[in-house]
This record gives structure tokens, sequence and C-alpha cells, in this order.
């Protein structure tokens, strides 16, 4: 047996070890715990298949060994978003993570390749060898898996690892702000957890090419998995973002709460048009979570209320005044902010009970 072979059975075993470990004897119940040794069983039949492939020849027609290999091809483009899935298990709820409803979306191409291939494998099976209909079958579903693994795969992965980064630096920034030393060890393991699968995927992309260091890789790989069994085993502390953003004391929301009014009445940051709450929480120093609970907890509104009722108000002075009746209310509201007339009334109707026209022609 060649190393290669030798290698593609230790990642095999090591796979299907660690999923059964970390669900079985860790006795957690944890969404994250799930969802990693989901991701182990998963590379587990990628490998065990990469193995097979190699020991029988990619020549073997047999019906089972055929259905593998195009089993092959759904198991890479399920990885992509269970590895992000993964990543914000560790902080956001249950309901949040794994409701079909929220997680279906990812997995669209999941199940487009899973449906062709299992097409093309009862067709192909009924189907004479060698007939025009056949050999055209054939083409096209060895297209598609190319295309599959090629490009849906690579776009799924730039697409999923910049979603994680973008959240790990979130909650980082939160948890930095909260002075949240007990989920400290929880973002680092998010941080080597992305970095890792990161540097797994493009390292995996060069060797697919006909440079030399595909043992080394191999090598790499085998280390990767056991790091990742080893670190994702541990119990991390479970990070809830409403709990760090509570954990804000009173000094810093104060400082916030200045800086947002100060942005606002001296800025006058609310006519901007295209504002959102990121914005603004930049406009501040801060993250969109902890101005959304200064909001609601200093003002008693979101954001959105919040925002519109200085435009309404910036909206009064400007009906009050004589010189802008050359205006309309389309474009009083456009000058104050809003970017249409129907959210304008409804704003300005639900801050003074009247219609702007109202206001405006009132005695």
């Amino acid at each position: 047996m060649s190393y290669k072979l030798i290698l593609l059975l230790i990642l095999t075993i090591e796979c299907f070890v660690g999923a059964y470990y970390i669900y079985f004897k860790k006795g957690n119940s944890a969404q994250s715990v799930k969802i990693l040794s989901t991701i182990l069983t998963v590379l587990g039949f990628v490998f065990l298949q990469a193995f097979v492939s190699n020991y029988f020849g990619r020549s073997n027609s047999h019906p089972l060994l055929v259905l593998y290999s195009y089993l092959f091809f759904v198991f890479c483009v399920f990885l992509p978003p269970t590895y992000y899935l993964y990543v914000i298990s560790l902080v956001k709820k249950q309901d949040e993570v794994l409701s079909l409803k929220k997680i279906q979306v990812h997995y669209w191409p999941a199940l487009f390749v899973f449906t062709i291939n299992m097409f093309s494998f009862i067709a192909l099976y009924i189907l004479e060898p060698g007939s025009r209909n056949y050999l055209m079958l054939e083409q096209i579903v060895t297209y598609i898996n190319f295309v599959s693994l090629f490009l849906i795969f690579l776009l799924q992965n730039v697409f999923y690892i910049y979603l994680s980064w973008i959240f790990y630096y979130e909650q980082k920034a939160i948890s930095d702000e909260a002075k949240a030393q007990s989920t400290s060890l929880t973002i680092k393991w998010i941080f080597t957890f992305i970095m890792l699968y990161t540097i797994f995927i493009v390292s995996l992309y060069v060797f697919l090419t006909p440079l030399p260091g595909k043992l080394l890789f191999r090598i790499f790989t085998v280390i990767y998995i056991g790091l990742l069994i080893y670190y994702g085993s541990n119990n991390y502390q479970f990070i809830v973002e409403n709990t760090l953003v509570r954990n804000l004391d009173n000094e810093k929301l104060s400082k916030l709460k200045i800086e947002l009014i100060n942005v606002m009445e001296r800025n006058k940051i609310y006519l901007e048009d295209d504002l959102t709450v990121t914005k603004l929480a930049h406009s501040i120093d801060t993250n969109s979570k902890y101005l959304s609970y200064l909001i609601n907890k200093e003002f008693n509104t979101n954001f959105s209320s919040f925002v519109n009722g200085y435009r309404v108000d910036n909206a009064k002075l400007l009906l009050n005044d004589p010189s802008n009746n050359i205006y309309t209310i389309k474009t009083i509201a456009e000058m104050t902010g809003f970017k249409s007339k129907s959210a304008f009334n409804a704003a300005f109707k639900k801050n003074t009970n009247q219609t702007p026209s109202q206001f405006k022609n009132r005695p």
C-alpha cells in the first residue's frame, strides 16, 4: 500500500474517531458540538471516497462505487456552509442557527448537486451503456461535478470564509469592549478555527495544481484534523451576544450617549438617506449591537424610530418656515433624509399624529 493510501486511510479513521469522541464521549449536547462532529463525519466520508477511488481504481464501474463517487461532490459543497454555521453556533442560540428556515438557503447548492447526481446515477443505471443518451448524460453530469468542485466549492469557501472573518471581528470587538474574560478562549478558538480552515482551503487549491509538495499537504491535513479534534473537543464558554452587551459599564454607556447626541445634533448625520445602524455606530467608534442597546435602554426606542424622530423634528422646522413654501412635501422629505414620500408621511404621522400636509396647513 502506497504512502498516499496510508495517509488517506489515517485521515478517514481520524475523522470518524474524532467525530465519535466529540459527540459521544464529551457528553455535551451543545449545538456547536453537533455541528463539529458533523463536519468531521463528512470529512471522513470525503477521505474514504478518495481512498476507495485510489484503491479500486477510478474506472471501476461497480454501482456502489459509482454512487459513492457522485456523493463525494455533494459532501464537498456541503462543507463550507457547515464550517460557517459552526463558527456562529459558538455565539448564537440554537434557534438562530439550526432552524430549518434559516439554514436551508445555505444548503441549496448541496441539494442541487445531490439531486442532479442521484437522477444521473439512476438514469445511467437504466440506460444502455455506450448508447447516445448514456454518453451524453455521462458528459453532462461530469461537467456539472467539475463545476461544483472547481467553481461552486471555491466560491462557497471565499464567501463563507469572508463571512466568518467578519463575524469574528464583530464578536471580538464586542467581547473586548465588554471586557468579557470568560469568553476570551472562545474568541481565540474562533480565530484559530477560521485561520486553520483558510490555510487548509488555500493549500488544497494550490496542491490541486501540478506543483510538487502533495505529500506535505496530506501530512498537513492529518495534523489539521488532529488540531480540529483536540481543540474542538474543549468545552468553550458559550458566548451570548445580549449578555456581552449588557456588560457594558455605565461610564462607557454615558460616554457613548453623549457622542451619539453630538453626532446627531451637531453633525446632523440623520440627514443622510443611506444611514444604517452600522454606519452610525462607526461614527461614534462602537459596534451596531452596543448602539442598538444604547438606543433601546437610554431612549426607549429602536434605531429606525430614533433617527426618524430627528428627521421629523427637522422637517417640522422646515415646514414652519414660510421661505420653504416653494418646496413640495416630497422635496422636504428628501431634504430631511427620507428616501420616499410614503416613508416620510408614515414617520411624520407616527410622531405628530398629523400628516406633513396637515401640519403645514394648520391654522
